[in-house]
């Protein structure tokens, strides 16, 4: 509770080993809450949490089994790039060799082999995301919790630090990541949407959209566009007519082919369903 706010109510979630796991929803809808929780920062009022198989109450034996990079600005501002690795790393009892190509290997990911000598407090927003990511893998975690971890990261990079968590979930490693960014969660294994502490849904991002209600359509541009939507209705598909362009929803692909038996379209597009359409239908908005 927090001032009378029930931050988590009645959350239920299980999430298996190996996965990218994306917490997504509206500002103030608990995701930060429940990683904090993770990682035994907030005391729970009630209920029953349980991390790597263990009770999050065995806070020293869990601490080294994760990984959590938090919004806020961890990282040491006087220590350059290299000595906030090397604090890290050593925090971990990682030394000799093992810290050494640890350190070289991540900052290569990161893009920042170039400029370790430069201090943490002077580097760009994006380039601190960037190290404090780094940090926060230095000593291989089981469980990497990530909390918008991508913010100023330039397009590029991002994609690279997707490739090594999907590399790392093949691994038998898990991620867990609360991110804005609908093409991010749509990279995800599993979606977890919340709205106000609970989970509204989660699945697959294929079963969020099916739990919104959301399909495919077709847009196809005809010659005679009112004849032929009137032909698709009688075969008992969902038509309208929009400025001469006419809109089918289907259930299936399959059914595409179906559709041109019936008529021959100038012109056709398919538009899938996106996450951010069902995000909004959730959320009410659409």
């Amino acid at each position: 509770m927090f001032r009378g706010l029930r931050a988590l109510d009645g959350l239920t979630v299980r999430i298996p080993r190996g996965a990218t796991y994306c917490l997504l929803g509206p500002n103030g809808s608990g995701k930060t809450t429940f990683i904090r929780a993770i990682v035994g920062l907030i005391r729970l009022d009630g209920g029953d949490l349980h991390v790597l198989g263990e009770h999050v109450s065995s806070v020293r034996s869990l601490y080294p089994r994760i990984g959590y990079m938090t919004q806020h600005r961890a990282l040491y501002p006087d220590l350059t790039v290299q000595e906030n690795m090397e604090f890290f790393a050593g925090l971990y009892g990682i030394d000799g060799q093992r810290r050494k190509r640890r350190i070289a290997e991540l900052l290569e990911m990161v893009e920042l082999s170039d400029h370790r000598d430069r201090l943490a407090g002077a580097l760009s927003g994006g380039m601190y995301q960037r190290l404090s990511l780094a940090c926060t893998l230095i000593h291989e975690p089981e469980l990497l919790l990530l909390d918008e971890p991508t913010v100023g990261v330039d397009p590029a990079l991002r994609q690279s630090f997707w490739m090594y968590f999907d590399q790392l979930a093949s691994e038998g490693k898990t991620v867990i990541i609360s991110t804005h960014l609908m093409d991010e969660a749509e990279k995800c294994r599993i979606v977890g949407y919340m709205r106000s502490g609970r989970m509204a849904a989660e699945g697959s991002p294929d079963e969020i959209m099916q739990l919104a209600g959301l399909k495919p359509h077709l847009e196809l541009l005809l010659e005679d566009p009112e004849r032929d939507a009137s032909l698709l209705r009688s075969e008992g598909y969902e038509v309208e007519v929009s400025g001469g362009v006419v809109r089918i929803r289907i259930d299936k692909h399959a059914q595409i082919k179906e559709i041109l038996e019936i008529i021959s379209p100038l012109d056709m597009r398919l538009r899938e369903p996106s996450l951010e359409e069902a995000f909004l239908t959730l959320s009410g908005v659409a």
